[in-house]
């Protein structure tokens, strides 16, 4: 699967093969077909053929291919002023085809690309299923009907200058596959009829996926292709989701595959039959939260908590039921869950005091709700308690985040309840929210006798947050210990492995169970238990830290005592 970045749609396989030609191949010999393209007393400037402009790293040409391998025709140099005889369509040798019909591409192309012997000649494994897979998708099913509005092979890949799929010059390069397929799925007047949005792009770009592709560079990211497919390019189908995303997330979809959640998605046509004269609205009606979802894709697998091309990295507030504030994930106790290891008074008063100056500043700025809770999130990442000042490329300073608070923020999954995007058709920038757990689980049942879905996403979250929690004031005790210059090697072990233990959380959320001897409930227990043992190691080392420091006083005092004992002493034997 993860090969696919270096072949990912390459309709003109030849493209891998042929890059072995030598370089000379790229200078072309002349044919009757470039000596009278380039002639302008017959073509106008803007039409002229020319090698190095048109057909510049160009794989066929550099495959010692040319224009007749294609077109037809006979080459023959000398034929350059006999039109009629070097596009003779009864050439024997190669019959002169032209520029095929729109609806004819895929078949002009497969000539060559379907032909294994032909293939095999420039790379021994091409592949040769790309048309016949192209006429499964639905771009080569619409062509087939004659709509020839849709994607062929030169929309994608060019049609002069073709570039192998692996130049990052080439279309169907991963950085630029979005782009690509945009040129369609961006123009409002070529979707509309077809009810498909043209917002899939800038959702992508601002998705985790986008973000790890673009900005990261990391092209093992999925783009449109590696859900859509290449040639055969067909959304996934419902049933299928879990296995498209499972390509990559490979434990999260076994989970999700073995969940009731799975069943329970299968099964919503059953329980359609016995929702009664009702239907849909036994369930899809306020004041119950799955009110707001009635589209059968919504029930999709995976697309149902994470969306499809706006794929955010996924956050605790998906589970909903958060606290007032994200604060509070780190800094404010459970009850008797996180009693026993309580806050060192000073670092409490002092959270409570910049907590508190936040809220009031919040309150201040008309801020309520979720859109507090986001903006939260921002100013924990500017406080002077979590960044520092390191110095640039050029020796200029700047913030950045703590490494021991970015590393904790992160691997929590510390996130905000929305994101944004650019709609493309407006042109404004759009806020959507995240989807919770709460969105369709409400704290009443409408059809089971208990609202299981709510109990166990309050029962996720609960834990989490005690994970959390301690995990954080481990932290918090065990840097104050090594900035004392205390070695705390087997305490950051622990913690380490706390940490760990709340990103398998994060993936074993996808077996919906919540239960006393669930995986989860093992595995957050775990983590419980090295969390406790990093803060009573922490708590141990500001011991000792203290220790040393009511020592260093001690020695200090003594030899205070001593030098005035010398100064006396010498004073004394001057008089």
């Amino acid at each position: 699967m993860r090969m696919r970045k270096v072949w990912p749609l390459a309709a003109l396989v030849v493209a891998g093969g042929m890059a072995l030609a030598p370089a000379s191949a790229a200078a072309a010999e002349q044919t009757s077909c470039t000596i009278c393209h380039a002639d302008a007393d017959l073509f106008a400037e803007d039409e002229i053929l020319d090698l190095e402009r048109h057909f510049a790293g160009d794989i066929h040409l550099e495959s010692g291919l040319s224009c007749h391998d294609c077109h037809g025709g006979n080459p023959d140099p000398g034929l350059a002023d006999d039109m009629d005889a070097a596009m003779d369509p009864k050439y024997r040798p190669n019959p002169f085809r032209g520029v095929p019909a729109r609806t004819g591409i895929p078949r002009f192309c497969g000539r060559c690309h379907s032909d294994p012997t032909y293939m095999k000649r420039f790379r021994p494994d091409a592949r040769v299923d790309q048309e016949r897979e192209y006429a499964t998708s639905f771009h080569g099913k619409a062509l087939a009907r004659g709509d020839e509005a849709v994607a062929t092979c030169i929309d994608c890949h060019g049609h002069h200058g073709v570039r192998t799929a692996s130049s990052p010059e080439a279309p169907v390069y991963p950085t630029n596959v979005a782009e690509t397929c945009a040129r369609c799925h961006e123009n409002h007047e070529l979707m509309a009829p077809r009810g498909i949005p043209v917002d899939q792009r800038k959702r992508w770009e601002r998705s985790v996926h986008g973000v790890a592709l673009l900005e990261k560079g990391d092209l093992y990211a999925p783009t449109c292709n590696d859900c859509h497919g290449n040639h055969g390019a067909t959304p996934p189908g419902l049933d299928s989701i879990a296995f498209v995303c499972g390509q990559c997330h490979g434990r999260e979809a076994k989970l999700f595959r073995a969940s009731a959640k799975r069943d329970g998605f299968e099964q919503h046509r059953e329980f359609l039959q016995d929702a009664g004269e009702d239907g849909c609205a036994a369930c899809h009606s306020d004041p119950d939260p799955a009110a707001s979802y009635t589209g059968p894709r919504e029930l999709s697998d995976c697309i149902t908590c994470h969306g499809n091309h706006s794929v955010v990295r996924p956050n605790v507030t998906m589970l909903g039921l958060m606290p007032d504030t994200p604060c509070a994930m780190c800094h404010e106790d459970l009850g008797d869950q996180t009693a026993a290891l309580a806050e060192m008074p000073e670092i409490r008063e002092h959270y409570e005091q910049v907590r508190d100056t936040l809220l009031a500043q919040a309150e201040s700025d008309g801020l309520q709700g979720m859109e507090r809770f986001d903006w939260l999130v921002d100013q924990a990442q500017e406080l002077p308690w979590h960044t520092e000042t390191v110095l640039g490329e050029h020796g200029e300073e700047r913030r950045v985040l703590r490494d021991e608070f970015r590393d904790l923020f992160t691997r929590f999954r510390i996130g905000k309840a929305h994101h944004a995007f650019v709609d493309p058709a407006t042109g404004e920038e759009r806020l959507e929210k995240v989807r919770q757990c709460t969105d369709c689980h409400g704290p009443e049942s409408t059809l089971a006798d208990e609202p299981v879905g709510w109990h166990v996403a309050r029962r996720y979250i609960s834990s989490m947050q005690e994970l959390m929690l301690l995990s954080a004031r481990a932290e918090r005790a065990i840097l104050r210990a090594r900035r004392g210059g205390v070695e705390m090697r087997e305490a950051q072990l622990d913690l380490s492995k706390a940490v760990d233990a709340q990103i398998a959380l994060e993936v074993l959320v996808h077996a919906f169970d919540a239960g006393d001897d669930s995986d989860f409930a093992k595995r957050q227990q775990q983590g419980v238990e090295h969390a406790r043992a990093a803060w009573e190691a922490g708590l141990h080392g500001l011991d000792e830290l203290a220790y040393r420091r009511r020592g260093l006083y001690v020695t200090l005092a003594l030899i205070v005592l001593v030098l005035i004992g010398l100064g006396i002493k010498i004073r004394t034997m001057g008089n």
